[in-house]
């Protein structure tokens, strides 16, 4: 497995709203779009309805642009010259089509007041309604617990760098938090409109699918699932890891099977962070 950074996920409408970029630019530090409920994110894992692809390049130039809907809105998706098999990936794709995407988080600001979210993806597959709606409920979950987070920060009282190191002591997302309520002015009935849209989101979920049977080993099940989800070209491991959401296995039990799996040479890594049947 690789040392990415972690891709984040986040409901189309949230990361379209968000226009905070942390980071020191450089090509060897990670730079984060801070969405305004508080998630630091490097990297994206999105699920949904590819609707739209569009070469908008010019001069014989690639340049594809799609967009992929979720159930709160579309998220922007560009892959050129240096994402090469994506770009062939979405030049060939029939729309409408269910897809999972992960990659970079990008906001672009070309004027003050002026911001455009984007993912520029390093990893594109085709999967079905129910990774959709695992995903959906996943989502939500980490999205409301971001907004508690942010309730508990905003009663607090606390502000700025004082305010991080408190919340650091008890999330992750702390320092995100911290620095979404400044950037943002969030308040309480900001963070209502986002409950809203999480309830909005789930009311629009398929029945999920029943959790995998408790007489079939996890290596099993893996194994299982990556049969069903490869579809030639090896299973992406945030797709995976949103299918074995649904069984309540904690994902560092799941990455220690992956790994016992790859070293018994029953699956491996075609390229990285994408995992194969041997």
């Amino acid at each position: 497995m690789t040392d990415r950074e972690t891709a984040r996920r986040v409901f189309a409408r949230e990361f379209n709203d968000a226009s905070l970029q942390y980071g020191e630019h450089t090509d060897r530090a990670p730079n984060f779009v801070i969405t305004p409920t508080g998630a630091m994110c490097n990297r994206v894992f999105a699920v949904g309805v590819l609707t739209e692809v569009e070469n908008i390049g010019s001069a014989g130039q690639v340049l594809y642009r799609a967009r992929l809907a979720d159930p709160t809105g579309a998220f922007t998706i560009y892959a050129g010259q240096y994402q090469q098999e994506i770009a062939t990936f979405l030049s060939e794709i029939e729309t409408p089509a269910y897809v999972a995407v992960a990659g970079k988080a990008r906001v672009f600001s070309p004027e003050p007041g002026a911001h455009y979210t984007s993912i520029r993806p390093e990893d594109v597959n085709l999967v079905d309604s129910s990774v959709r709606d695992r995903w959906t409920y996943h989502t939500a979950k980490l999205t409301l617990d971001r907004i508690a987070v942010m309730e508990k920060a905003l009663a607090s009282g606390l502000r700025g760098e004082e305010l991080a190191w408190h919340l650091i002591r008890q999330t992750e997302e702390g320092s995100g938090v911290s620095k979404a309520i400044d950037h943002y002015g969030m308040t309480k009935n900001s963070l209502e409109a986002y409950k809203q849209m999480v309830t909005d989101a789930l009311s629009k979920l398929i029945e999920p699918e029943p959790a995998a049977t408790e007489d079939a080993s996890l290596e099993d099940i893996i194994l299982q699932m990556i049969a069903r989800l490869d579809a030639g070209e090896g299973v992406s491991y945030e797709i995976l890891l949103a299918e074995m959401e649904n069984t309540g296995i904690d994902e560092a039990t799941i990455e220690q099977a992956i790994g016992d799996l790859m070293s018994k040479g029953q699956c491996y890594e075609p390229k990285i962070g994408s995992l194969k049947l041997a």
